[in-house]
């Protein structure tokens, strides 16, 4: 009696291979994103844009949602690499007193204009209310940026001789969200990088003391 030949299954992808087929997934879902300004974007559009198959898409996520954390994986670890450099350049032993402009100048270049990718998060954060694993993913995320950012704030403030009125996290958080807050309004200004600038100005100084 003759047996069915099991299919020969497919060979695995060299891990360099499914590397780069995830990166251009991450890419195509980073493309639609914007151009749609929210997460609700189907798998088959993310597959036409990368040029893959949806195999190729479940074989690196399961959902739509899994490709958007892994673009915000990507995102905060650009961030994270800018910030440990800022914060070097702040430790240098050269460094001498600076002034409060130097200090907001220092948390904007590590937190850079991108209007577009705040009106992702934001769409995508929406839905926290109703979801409480996104919730907890973004407040995960939220405070992974503040661990970085906190060193660097506190160095660029000690260089003024100023310190924080009441705890350095509640200043980093203060400042961050001064910073998503102007970057979501950015489309009603005509120079959002000075609203910007101005705003998180204003909560350094009023979060903080001379004395």
């Amino acid at each position: 009696m003759n047996h069915p030949i099991a299919p020969t299954p497919a060979p695995a992808r060299p891990p360099r291979q499914r590397k780069a087929t995830r990166a251009q997934l991450i890419a195509a879902a980073a493309d639609l994103f914007a151009e749609h300004g929210t997460t609700n974007v189907s798998i088959g559009a993310i597959c036409e844009r990368a040029g893959f198959t949806r195999g190729a898409f479940y074989s690196n996520f399961k959902t739509v949602d899994d490709a958007f954390f892994a673009l915000y994986e990507q995102r905060n670890g650009e961030v994270q690499q800018r910030l440990e450099a800022l914060t070097a350049d702040a430790a240098s032993p050269e460094q001498a007193r600076c002034s409060l402009e130097s200090v907001v100048a220092t948390a904007l270049r590590a937190l850079p204009m991108d209007p577009q990718w705040v009106a992702i998060r934001t769409s995508f954060a929406a839905q926290a209310q109703h979801r409480p694993e996104v919730a907890a993913i973004l407040r995960e995320h939220a405070e992974h940026l503040r661990r970085h950012l906190q060193p660097l704030l506190m160095r660029a403030l000690e260089l003024t001789g100023r310190r924080p009125l009441d705890s350095p996290e509640d200043l980093t958080r203060a400042a961050i969200t001064a910073h998503v807050g102007a970057m979501t309004q950015s489309p009603l200004h005509d120079d959002p990088e000075a609203v910007r600038e101005a705003v998180v100005r204003g909560v350094v100084l009023g979060l903080t003391t001379g004395q």
